[in-house]
Formats: C-alpha cells, sequence, structure tokens
C-alpha cells in the first residue's frame, strides 16, 4: 500500500486509487488524502495544497501572448501580466526583450545625436543680434508673438530647423 497525505482539495479531480480500477474523485474545498507520490503533481496543477496552506491564486491563460502585449506599448521586461500566464515561449519572450533592448538603445543613440545638434544650432544662433534674429525668423517663417524672449525666439528656431530635417 502506498504511503497517503493529507490535503486541501482546491479544485475537484479525479485521482488514483489502490483497488479501484476508476480511481475516485476527491472534491473542492474539503480535506482529504491522496497517494503522496502524486502529490506534487496535483499541487503544480492548483488541484490541491498542504493543509492550513494558503491558496496560490491560479494565473489566467487568456492574456495577451508577447507581440500582442508589446503592440499595446507595455515593455516585454514586463511580460507576462500580474496574474496571467504567458502565451509565448520562452525564445519569443527572449528575442522581443532583445529586441526592446536594442530599440532603446537605438533611441537613445538618436536622442544624443538630436540633442547635440541641438545644442549645435543654439550655440550658432546665440552668436546672431536681434537685427539678425528677426531676420532667420522671416526667412524661416517661425512662428514667434509679441513678448517671446530671445531664449525663446532662438529655441522656436532650433526646433523648427530640427522639424525641417525630419
Amino acid at each position: 500500500m502506498s504511503a497517503m497525505k493529507a490535503v486541501s482539495v482546491l479544485i475537484s479531480v479525479r485521482v488514483a486509487q489502490e483497488g479501484n480500477v476508476h480511481g475516485r474523485e476527491i472534491v473542492k474545498g474539503t480535506q482529504d488524502e491522496i497517494p503522496a507520490e502524486l502529490f506534487k503533481d496535483l499541487e503544480a496543477a492548483g488541484y490541491v495544497c498542504e493543509p492550513g496552506a494558503k491558496k496560490k491564486p491560479a494565473l489566467r491563460d487568456d492574456g495577451p501572448t508577447i507581440a500582442e502585449y508589446l503592440g499595446a506599448g507595455y515593455s516585454a521586461s514586463d511580460y507576462p501580466p500580474k496574474g496571467y500566464a504567458s502565451r509565448s515561449t520562452a525564445e519569443e519572450i527572449e528575442t522581443a526583450v532583445a529586441d526592446a533592448a536594442a530599440k532603446k538603445k537605438a533611441d537613445d543613440k538618436a536622442a544624443k545625436a538630436a540633442a547635440k545638434m541641438r545644442d549645435a544650432i543654439l550655440s550658432d544662433l546665440m552668436k546672431l543680434s536681434d537685427e539678425d534674429l528677426a531676420k532667420v525668423v522671416d526667412a524661416e517663417k517661425v512662428a514667434v508673438v509679441d513678448g517671446d524672449t530671445k531664449d525663446v525666439v532662438i529655441g522656436k528656431i532650433a526646433d523648427a530647423r530640427i522639424a525641417a530635417q525630419g
């Protein structure tokens, strides 16, 4: 006779029973005994737990794939969403995380280049007189309003030039 283990039943399920070809059902919400060798598998599947142990909430299986998750604007490193089981393979997740890291690196590099370009434009514009800045505003059709300070006008010119480079 195999050793038996006391359990709290979380989900009703049929289990093996010595001497009974069809096994027997253990019922949700009860305390019961099962063959000890079945415990780890039944616990992992969420059918039983140790008596008095807190039930681990079951993960939902209707969540997004990694592609759907990223398409919704979420970070690959946060997949799967809390409370959901993964619907993607480990390889798909690993690829998505690597792609996201590469994209972030490229975006950071582009942002640094744009900031460097803006700084160079600002530096050149700071050297101009008010009259020369007014000529640039007219020539490049930069929208300025009365009351804009010199720094604001210079910033608007720089931003317009960067936007024109696209």
